[in-house]
């Protein structure tokens, strides 16, 4: 066999090697963030839900709204605050790309 060949046979199979260590240890690290990534699942299934039924969330919202008017303005601005709070982070990073010449 090419001696080349072999040194590459040899470097590859130390990649192998070091990419199933690193799949171990990003496995042990991620068990750390589960319940936060859980938590991300469940919210994003219920942001879908209220995507796919919208009829059922506003019928609920105005019930909120007629049962306890005062503890539905303060979810109400609850969420225009936090609302508020994620436009203002997502123009944090943002900049005009400037032109070069």
């Amino acid at each position: 066999m090419n001696p080349r060949a072999v040194v590459l046979a040899m470097r590859r199979e130390r990649l192998v090697l070091r990419s199933q260590q690193l799949r171990r240890q990003i496995t042990t690290e991620l068990q750390a963030v589960q319940p936060a990534l859980t938590w991300v699942d469940r919210l994003q299934d219920a942001l879908l839900w209220l995507r796919g039924n919208p009829l059922i969330a506003t019928a609920g919202s105005l019930l909120l709204a007629v049962w306890r008017p005062r503890r539905a303005a303060s979810f109400g601005m609850r969420l225009w605050s936090a609302w508020k709070f994620v436009q203002g982070l997502r123009g944090v990073g943002v900049k005009s790309p400037s032109r070069r010449r």
